[in-house]
């Protein structure tokens, strides 16, 4: 009987206590019962696509449209247009050959500087020897120029491997501008 007297005890606390927290454990219903019918509409295609047994069949061959007042056009041959106005200086003119912009004489300025080719441009080398010389050659300046006023320490650069190595060194010739620095 005392098994059934502490039976009866649980069973009026469980009571209680739905009794008391109705709402809470109607709202995990409805939570549970939506979240339990969410996964079975995910689980299901919903593309929109049906079969069919056999592509629709044409019952008509197709034709071009009737003619009619708004589709007619007239015909190109021998229409001459005008030039509303426009001086003939505006018409289309010969078009300047390539090969005559280039000198072909032999006793012109560009064939006695420039021997090899013989006044065409064909195997000659147009690059001089040195013009670069001074012009940018040292191979650090001004690629990762810094235009600040005022310098800035280096980034750190240490060694990660084979790759991502840096070419770019910091620049120590630059002279700091901070106060107590340098020769002020």
């Amino acid at each position: 009987m005392s098994m059934l007297s502490s039976l009866k005890k649980v069973v009026d606390k469980g009571v209680t206590l739905v009794k008391s927290n109705f709402v809470m454990f109607f709202a995990a219903f409805v939570i549970i019962y939506l979240l339990m019918n969410y996964g079975n509409t995910k689980s299901s295609l919903q593309s929109g696509m049906t079969n069919s047994d056999s592509a629709p069949t044409q019952t008509q061959a197709s034709a071009p449209a009737a003619t009619t007042p708004d589709n007619e056009f007239q015909s190109v041959q021998g229409i001459t247009t005008s030039t509303h106005g426009l001086p003939a200086a505006c018409m289309k003119q010969s078009t300047v050959d390539p090969k005559e912009l280039l000198p072909k004489d032999a006793n012109s300025d560009w064939a006695s500087l420039n021997p090899n080719g013989s006044g065409e441009l064909s195997e000659v080398n147009l690059l001089k020897a040195g013009h670069q010389i001074g012009i940018n050659t040292t191979g650090q300046s001004l690629r990762n120029a810094n235009l600040q006023i005022r310098s800035e320490p280096p980034n750190p650069q240490m060694n990660v491997g084979p790759w991502h190595q840096t070419t770019i060194e910091p620049d120590t010739m630059r002279v700091p501008l901070e106060l107590g620095q340098g020769n002020q």
